[in-house]
């Protein structure tokens, strides 16, 4: 199995391992974390068969399916109403959405859904700012949630969007200095991130797969030690139509072509 690289490689091991040790013990056969590159890298392990599962935001999944005959089987229960948080360097002037024009702004990947496509969506949609035409020159994309975050508080550019669980996480570890950084709005809901499996996988395997998930009880501490890392209280199923609007989205955008770094 694998993920998408939306944070640091590192933080990303850590929060794998233990489940890595749960899906061995409920699956009954040897399970392999393999670390990818890019965002694009993970959907064509997927696509390939290189692996089985991967760990897909909702841009990757539709990028997946549109390539490959996959599903998604379960996401967390936060994910079923996910937001993204643009921030802003307090030194750059920006106090509001309306004050990005003619600023230097970073995406993350571009095929995160959570640090590209669903902030340039609403830039666009609800506050009329065209992302190539309307900041100081071509946005930058860090590649990572945690990477904007950086670039933000270094003042490499003066605001970008990120994923609001790892704005979440950064803040509790005290890796942001919030003297530096505010953020200036958060997103309404929409889906996003969801374990997805190959079709041609026996549904026996897929279905074993997905039970692992579905029964992880925060009562339990050896689960709640797993759901904490993972960032989420349970996990819920998950079915195609849930990944609709963001393919419409993507499509709308023209962002829907090839997985892209």
């Amino acid at each position: 199995m694998t993920g998408i690289p939306d944070e640091n490689p590192t933080e990303l091991a850590r929060e794998y391992a233990p489940l890595v040790a749960l899906l061995e013990a409920r699956l009954g056969a040897p399970v392999e974390y393999v670390p990818v590159t890019d965002y694009g890298a993970a959907v064509q392990a997927l696509v390939a068969g290189t692996v089985d599962f991967a760990w897909l935001g909702g841009f990757t999944h539709v990028q997946a399916r549109t390539l490959a005959e996959v599903e998604p089987l379960v996401m967390r229960d936060i994910d079923r109403d996910f937001h993204s948080v643009f921030i802003a360097n307090v030194d750059s002037g920006v106090e509001a959405i309306a004050d990005l024009k003619g600023k230097r702004f970073a995406f993350g990947a571009k095929s995160s859904t959570s640090g590209h496509l669903m902030p340039r969506h609403f830039l666009v949609e609800a506050h009329a700012i065209d992302p190539e035409r309307d900041f100081a020159g071509a946005p930058v994309y860090s590649g990572a949630h945690d990477a904007t975050v950086v670039m933000v508080a270094s003042g490499k550019v003066d605001a970008g969007a990120l994923n609001m669980q790892v704005w979440e996480r950064v803040l509790a570890a005290g890796e942001v200095d919030t003297s530096a950084v505010r953020v200036i709005w958060e997103t309404p809901g929409y889906v996003d991130y969801t374990w997805t499996a190959r079709s041609a996988l026996p549904e026996s395997t897929r279905e074993a797969f997905k039970r692992a998930f579905l029964e992880l009880d925060a009562r339990d501490p050896e689960h709640r030690a797993i759901l904490d890392r993972l960032g989420a209280k349970a996990y819920v199923p998950a079915s195609p139509r849930d990944f609709d609007a963001i393919e419409a989205i993507a499509r709308a955008t023209g962002l829907l072509e090839s997985p892209h770094d």
